[in-house]
C-alpha cells in the first residue's frame, strides 16, 4: 500500500512540476490573440484590453484546487476592479449552466467566460488552475499553474509590476 501512494505521489510531483516550468515559460512571451464574452455579455478582447493587465484565471468546476483559490482570487478582484487598467477573466470549459450551480456553492467575483475551450487550447493550458497576468504591452508577465495556498499574494504583486511597465 505503502509502495503504490510512493508511486502515485511521484507521478502526480513529475505532473505538476512539469506543468508549472510549461507555465513558467510563458514570461515575457507575447500572450495569443483572444476574444470571448463573460456570462453578463462583456466581450473581453486583446483589441479593448490594450494598453491594460488582463488577469486570467483558467478553471473548472471538478477541479478541487481551482475552487480552494476562489477567496483569495475574490480578495484580489475587490481590491482591483475599479481600477479601469486592470481587465479579469475566469475562463472555464464547463458550460454555463454547470458553472451557474456551482457559483450557488462557490461565489466567484471575476467575470465568468463559459464553454471557452477554444480560449483553453489557444493559451495552451494543460493544468488547472492556470492563473495568467498579460502587461501593458500584450506579454505574458506571469504565469502558474498548479494550486497554490500564496497564489493571491503572488496574483496581486504581479498585477503591480505590470502596471508599472507603460506603453
Amino acid at each position: 500500500m505503502k509502495k503504490n501512494i510512493l508511486i502515485l505521489f511521484v507521478v502526480l510531483s513529475t505532473i505538476i512540476s512539469h506543468s508549472m516550468v510549461n507555465a513558467q515559460d510563458l514570461h515575457e512571451t507575447n500572450a495569443p490573440e483572444f476574444e470571448f464574452t463573460d456570462i453578463n455579455g462583456n466581450i473581453i478582447s486583446t483589441e479593448n484590453t490594450i494598453g491594460k493587465v488582463v488577469v486570467l484565471n483558467f478553471w473548472f468546476v471538478g477541479c478541487a484546487p481551482c475552487l480552494e483559490e476562489i477567496p483569495a482570487l475574490n480578495e484580489i478582484y475587490e481590491k482591483y476592479k475599479e481600477n479601469s487598467d486592470v481587465v479579469f477573466a475566469s475562463v472555464t470549459y464547463d458550460d454555463q449552466k454547470k458553472v451557474k450551480r456551482s457559483l450557488k456553492k462557490y461565489n466567484f467575483a471575476y467575470p465568468i467566460v463559459t464553454n471557452a475551450k477554444e480560449t483553453c487550447n489557444v493559451f495552451q493550458i494543460n493544468g488547472y488552475p492556470t492563473n495568467i497576468v498579460i502587461d501593458r504591452k500584450g506579454k505574458i508577465y506571469f504565469s502558474f499553474t498548479g494550486g497554490f495556498s500564496g497564489i493571491g499574494k503572488v496574483v496581486s504583486k504581479s498585477i503591480e509590476g505590470a502596471l508599472e511597465i507603460n506603453d
